[in-house]
């Protein structure tokens, strides 16, 4: 079986054209069936049973590393969204995948440092271990029913624990569905996620009136403490008291 996907196509190329030793590549070649010929492409509705290159190091013949389509399939039954784009697109997504595993092999020692372990799917569940109740649950119906986020995340929890998104026509529709529950729950409303426990607004509470003060007549009062009024004040004292 091939390897899990450790490394992107991306950089294991840079890394083998940067070492100087890839003499050639050629392909990718797909089959589209056991009575056909090999082909540079696929243009039918169904993916292709297998995918090959055609790949030669400095110093070596050249080797055809062929891949088959069910082994990737297998391996990647556990990520619903890599199977249903590889269903979409079995030139570039397969292609690359049948390029890089090419490089594995052929440059291993030069991409070693490069990747990052990590341990492949594991293998589908003999008969008999799944639990009785996984397997009588109504998916479809749980994802309709769902009402709120953490309710369709904990399905698709459950689901993935399942392997309820099998890489064929039913388990990628159902994953459809779930992505499509989920959009339209985070969509909706923001009043239909209303905290239940939040107080209703009150109509009985009063309402603070801001008052403005009241303008008040200004109150005369007497000047006789200015100096001015002081002198005129004597000025008319002494008027008043002459003698003629």
């Amino acid at each position: 079986m091939p390897e899990p996907r450790t490394i992107p196509v991306e950089a294991a190329r840079a890394a083998v054209l940067a070492s100087g030793q890839l003499a050639a590549i050629d392909g990718p070649y797909f089959l589209a069936a056991t009575d056909t010929e090999w082909s540079d492409i696929h243009v039918d509705r169904e993916p292709p049973i297998a995918a090959r290159v055609v790949i030669t190091r400095l110093g070596q013949q050249p080797r055809k590393v062929t891949i088959s389509w069910a082994e990737y399939e297998q391996q990647e039954s556990n990520d619903p969204e890599w199977n249903e784009l590889r269903a979409r697109k079995p030139m570039a997504i397969f292609g690359s995948e049948v390029e890089r595993h090419a490089y594995r092999v052929v440059f291993a020692d030069i991409l070693a440092p490069l990747l990052d372990p990590r341990p492949a799917a594991p293998a589908d569940p003999e008969p008999g271990d799944t639990r009785e109740e996984q397997a009588a649950r109504d998916w479809a119906a749980e994802i309709e029913a769902a009402q709120t986020i953490l309710d369709i995340d904990t399905i698709d929890r459950e689901a993935r624990a399942a392997r309820a998104f099998r890489a064929d026509a039913e388990g990628t529709a159902l994953h459809r569905q779930l992505r499509a529950k989920r959009k339209a729950l985070a969509e909706a409303p923001a009043g239909t996620d209303a905290d239940p426990w939040a107080p209703a607004p009150s109509a009985n509470v009063p309402v603070a009136i801001e008052r403005t003060p009241e303008a008040r007549p200004a109150v005369r009062r007497p000047q006789d403490h200015l100096p001015g009024n002081r002198a005129s004040r004597r000025a008319a004292k002494r008027k008043g008291g002459r003698r003629r």
